[in-house]
């Protein structure tokens, strides 16, 4: 498994995957740290993970899209699955290396917790912003075990980024979805069929 994660993890900074899930990342809670937590001077760090979780649905599918669905279309899965490394193992080890990629952008949120820390924030918002942040790395792992299923599914990796995006918008609009179908109208029952349907 260690040999799967080491020969995943180099492959996302060999090529520009990696780097650019990073980078966007980076500069999406970098704007709204900036413009949530510095200018209006609040140690509230939660606000900025809400605000790029929307920007995490459309970069985790392209961060996973390649996990499965490249090694089929170039039938190198073949090669994988009689390796003496079990199927659990393969799995395990390209999951661990997305969470590792998905895992730095998270560490350099630590730090501006820390910074907002050192600036005057309490030990509580301090312990509440780490919380919160290790919700958002477990929310991005779940998004991430969810879009590497679906890439397993075809060989395609537009299919399988189209796919993930989905599946991820779908489960973040479903409580307002939930929402809807408390007024028990034949109409929001239609339009969750829709949107189900092309998911």
């Amino acid at each position: 498994m260690f040999a799967i994660f080491k020969r995943e993890l180099r492959s996302y900074f060999t090529s520009l995957v990696g780097y650019v899930v990073i980078g966007v990342m980076l500069a999406f809670i970098g704007l709204y740290y900036s413009a949530n937590c510095l200018v209006y001077g609040t140690s509230d760090f939660s606000t900025v993970l809400y605000s790029t979780t929307l920007v995490m649905l459309f970069l985790l599918p392209a961060l996973t899209m390649r996990s499965f669905a490249d090694e089929r279309r170039n039938k190198t899965d073949q090669l994988l699955l009689t390796s003496p490394v079990s199927v659990w193992g393969i799995v395990l080890g390209k999951f661990f290396a997305m969470a590792a990629v998905f895992a730095l952008p998270c560490a350099v949120d630590a730090v501006m917790i820390f910074i907002l820390w050192a600036l005057g924030g309490t030990v509580s918002a301090l312990l509440a912003n780490l919380a919160g942040l290790l919700c958002y790395f477990w929310l991005g792992c779940a998004a991430i075990a969810l879009c590497e299923f679906l890439s397993g599914l075809t060989e395609n990796q537009i299919i399988a980024a189209v796919a993930g995006f989905s599946a991820l918008l779908l489960a973040y609009l479903m409580p307002s979805l939930r929402s809807m179908f408390n007024a028990g109208s034949a109409v929001a029952l239609a339009v969750f069929t829709g949107i189900a349907g092309a998911a």
